[in-house]
């Protein structure tokens, strides 16, 4: 290879590289990119929404209807990279409802209704089919006022998606930040219910806080794809 072809090439290497490392001095998200599919985490947020509805409603048919959609998720127990922690944990654990759950729940609601118990019980005979897999899930504690933050990988080009909930005794937001300290998505309002979804444009470090408004420290439940 000629002396010039080789500089030509070496630099046409150097630049390329030097592009890569510019596009991960960015913000990591695509703006406007979303894949198709559902996640199974939206699926199980969904889940939770319905079934935190129908209970407060007194409504059966929105908690079978939240069972069923919980029932055909796998969630698989994890454990998060714990970037910081204001205070010490005084809750280990929070419940996390399962399809069993939403369904017993159902069946008091529904007071021997016929119908409704038909239902509950054709909802059962469907708990094996058709199940997605993929979630995790975790739990944490964030402090009265304080702030628990997690280090979470995600692909680049792929849907993430984080939520989480608590006990519903406090007011609970989410910030993400990606890996160069870039806000890329929150949830804000006055629940304890919370989700972020967003595309990556490279796979990388994701910093995922809970903020704690209230007055009294609590256990959540963290979510992710």
């Amino acid at each position: 290879m000629k002396a010039s072809s080789l500089l030509a090439a070496t630099a046409a290497i150097a630049l390329c590289g030097a592009a890569i490392a510019l596009d991960e001095e960015g913000t990591n998200i695509a703006e406007g990119e979303r894949s198709g599919e559902t996640t199974g985490v939206e699926l199980l947020a969904l889940s939770h929404e319905l079934y935190s509805y129908g209970v407060d409603a007194r409504d059966p048919l929105a908690v079978i209807v939240a069972a069923r959609i919980r029932q055909g998720i796998d969630v698989e127990e994890r454990e998060y990279e714990l970037a910081e922690q204001d205070g010490e944990a005084e809750e280990a654990d929070i419940e996390f409802a399962s399809a069993e759950d939403m369904l017993d729940e159902a069946r008091v609601l529904a007071r021997g209704d016929e119908t409704l118990s038909s239902l509950i019980a054709e909802t059962e005979a469907q708990a094996a089919r058709g199940r997605v897999g993929g979630p995790g899930r975790a739990s944490g504690w964030v402090s009265a006022r304080g702030t628990t933050s997690y280090n979470i990988s995600f692909r680049g080009g792929e849907r993430a998606a984080v939520w989480a909930n608590g006990p519903g005794r406090t007011d609970l937001d989410m910030y993400v930040y990606d890996q160069n300290g870039n806000l890329i998505c929150r949830h804000i309002d006055y629940t304890d219910r919370m989700s972020c979804f967003w595309t990556p444009r490279w796979t990388g470090n994701f910093r995922v806080e809970i903020r704690n408004l209230g007055n009294v420290g609590v256990s959540f439940n963290m979510v992710t794809n």
